[in-house]
């Protein structure tokens, strides 16, 4: 049955029983190291993020779920529908049911991992050896016991590189719609994955002439639930959009890092608005001053302005308008003032490099294992230190902070695709080179769309696309110093060179 997931016409693609050996390996460090890293004090940080940003009021989540997540125009839906439906069924444990599926999710990213390896023609031993190392790190092991979407995701996105592979390579339509399914569930999560990001990978796999059908026929119903999606927004809240606070976080890089007394004079000025003065994401009540005529639906996640926790209720109607108008503004500072927004791009690259577990809502677990995750970020990633608060991490820069191992994996990633892409130009249909292609253009995806619509949590963005960094960088090295280590002959190695 292994060798059936192959395929029987490439034996190099093929996976022996012996092959197993290493991913089991891989699985039971796994295993092992989520029992010393809870012996260290790690924990399962459940409760107390249900009462973050994305997350509808707990309170709604147990008694209006459907309706909530039907309304809401903040967030894409499926996060918020998964933890209601957890409360609801285990109204007294959820948070150890959230546990125990989030280590569900870590076994399928580990597996994902290896399988990709394979994919690539990595040795078995090898791919065992990265999929144990992304799994073991502590940044995979914060994200796993943090209840929030990154954790999932990058899962998800890892596994549909290997579903995508086997589509191209099996040429059944099975393989398809799993990848398909998975790329929509992501969009239908993140909205950093925005459909334009789901139309461009739909695009790619035209490449296939003879495939035209197939692709429309896997692709049609996932891609049309997400549309669907977005179109509801549009009915709505007159927003073809999956989170109505792109105004707000562009604001957040944009019109906020422009010094007061210049945004003053551009009100003053009739250029700005006075949200421009406006910290993004203030409560709702702050905006409703501006915007007395939003009007009251009688649905409670978007008309309260604070939920059961005694938070602002982010999800609510009047920051659809109070964000058109940070976008209004941002758009304006931009035009005006280009050098601003190209500062606080740097500043978010700057941010991006830094180790996944340089994050703040993930400390209170890290504190319990800092000096290991030092050490591991001295030595695989390059950051010589971790303690930069939030403020200073959003306004300086120290090279001491920056993950400069990841700097250089990330350009030999980025130089290495467009190589190996332009030498391979007439054979994209391959299935190597397609997944080649789609991991890269998630790394570009991510790397542009999170750098230039936010900043703050830039690395914690990067995370998603960690697996693909890790595959790619292991692969173009690997295929540059012993390109015969794959086949056990001579032959042109990956990047088309002669060696």
């Amino acid at each position: 049955m292994a060798s059936m997931i192959f395929g029987k016409k490439y034996k190099i693609h093929r996976l022996e029983y012996k092959s197993l050996i290493p991913l089991l390996g891989a699985l039971v460090a796994f295993v092992i190291s989520r029992v010393l890293y809870e012996r260290a004090g790690i924990h399962f940080q459940g409760e107390t993020y249900l009462g973050y940003w994305q997350f509808i009021d707990p309170e709604l989540l147990y008694n209006d779920l459907w309706r909530s997540v039907f309304f809401l125009h903040s967030q894409p839906p499926l996060m918020n529908l998964f933890t209601g439906i957890v409360l609801q069924v285990f109204p007294a444990g959820h948070e150890e049911v959230f546990h125990i599926l989030y280590f569900m999710i870590g076994i399928v990213l580990g597996i994902s991992i290896y399988l990709l390896g394979i994919s690539v023609r990595f040795p078995p031993w090898l791919s065992g050896i990265v999929s144990a190392w992304f799994m073991v790190s502590p940044g995979t092991v914060l994200y796993e016991h943090w209840l929030a979407y990154a954790y999932p995701l990058t899962a998800a996105l890892t596994l549909s590189g290997f579903c995508l592979y086997q589509f191209i390579h099996t040429k059944r339509k099975y393989w398809g719609l799993l990848f398909f399914t998975l790329l929509s569930g992501i969009a239908l999560t993140w909205s950093l994955f925005h459909l334009v990001w789901l139309f461009g990978i739909t695009a790619l796999l035209f490449i296939f002439p003879a495939e035209h059908k197939n692709v429309i026929l896997v692709a049609l119903l996932p891609v049309l639930l997400v549309t669907a999606w977005y179109a509801k927004n549009l009915l709505l809240v007159g927003e073809f959009t999956a989170s109505s606070w792109a105004g707000m976080n562009i604001a957040k890089i944009v019109t906020f890092r422009t010094p007061e007394k210049e945004r003053r004079q551009m009100v003053k000025s009739g250029e700005l608005s006075k949200f421009s003065l406006i910290l993004p994401f203030r409560n709702p009540l702050v905006y409703l001053k501006l915007l007395p005529e939003t009007p009251h639906t009688g649905i409670p996640v978007l008309d309260e302005p604070e939920t059961s926790l005694h938070s602002r209720n982010h999800h609510h109607l009047v920051y659809v308008e109070a964000s058109n108008y940070y976008l209004r503004d941002a758009l304006r500072i931009i035009r005006a003032k280009p050098n601003v927004y190209l500062r606080s791009i740097n500043q978010a690259i700057y941010i991006y490099f830094h180790s996944a577990s340089d994050f703040d809502l993930i400390t209170g677990n890290r504190d319990h294992i800092f000096t290991f995750d030092l050490w591991w970020n001295r030595l695989f990633y390059g950051q010589w230190k971790s303690d930069e608060t939030s403020i200073e991490r959003n306004s300086s820069m120290s090279i001491e902070h920056v993950g400069w191992w990841i700097v250089m994996s990330f350009l030999i990633v980025i130089a290495g695709s467009v190589i190996f892409l332009w030498r391979n130009r007439w054979h994209l249909a391959e299935p190597e080179t397609m997944l080649v292609l789609f991991m890269a253009y998630n790394i570009f995806f991510v790397t542009l769309a999170g750098n230039s619509m936010d900043i703050g949590e830039n690395n914690r963005f990067r995370f998603t696309i960690d697996p693909f960094i890790l595959i790619l960088f292991v692969f173009f090295v690997q295929n540059t110093i012993a390109p015969s280590s794959i086949s056990g002959k001579p032959e042109k190695n990956k990047l088309g060179l002669q060696l």
